[in-house]
């Protein structure tokens, strides 16, 4: 016996439809898989790009501060570098240190209180150097061997920054200073 030939516009079979149903799972599954891929990519990346803002603002700071320094003024001790500033014709004085993970900026008019200003957070240890005229760092300001008042040329910040999973990272800068630049 022979089967019935089915028509042509008959329809499609159970089997037809399961296999469609399948190859649309797999297709659905491996587009959320690379969307969620897409999507924890960008919050990670967003949060890099937040730290590299708050690291390059604090920076900017420190620029500003340190080519208004008056070069006589400044002292390196115990990781604080401090020094005077004019600022709205009287001279303040700037200290940046490191409490408690931070990186601090003080701000301390005569006659006020302080002002603590936190620049960036998660700070393992910050390193200070001035240099001098001939080229010699110095961890401490004003050197000892120092007779006469001594001028900063340049200034060295080395921090200590925790990243993403707990490691640290180094970042260093030098500074040029203004204050140097006179005799």
């Amino acid at each position: 016996m022979s089967q019935p030939q089915r028509a042509g516009d008959a329809g499609v079979s159970l089997i037809e439809v399961l296999v469609s149903l399948a190859i649309f799972a797999v297709i659905g599954v491996a587009g959320l898989a690379v969307l969620n891929t897409v999507s924890r990519t960008g919050e990670r990346t967003e949060g890099r790009l937040e730290r590299l803002a708050d690291i390059d603002r604090s920076f900017v700071i420190l620029r500003r501060d340190l080519m208004q320094m008056r070069g006589l003024t400044a002292t390196l001790e115990a990781g604080a570098l401090r020094f005077l500033r004019p600022v709205e014709g009287t001279a303040v004085e700037i200290t940046y240190l490191t409490n408690e993970d931070v990186l601090l900026r003080r701000i301390d008019r005569v006659g006020t209180d302080n002002v603590d200003q936190h620049l960036l957070d998660d700070v393992a240890s910050a390193e200070w150097k001035l240099m001098d005229r001939s080229g010699r760092w110095y961890g401490t300001w004003p050197p000892a061997s120092a007779t006469d008042a001594v001028r900063p040329h340049a200034a060295e910040l080395v921090l200590n920054v925790r990243a993403d999973g707990g490691r640290t990272e180094f970042i260093t800068r030098l500074f040029p200073l203004a204050a140097g630049q006179g005799r």
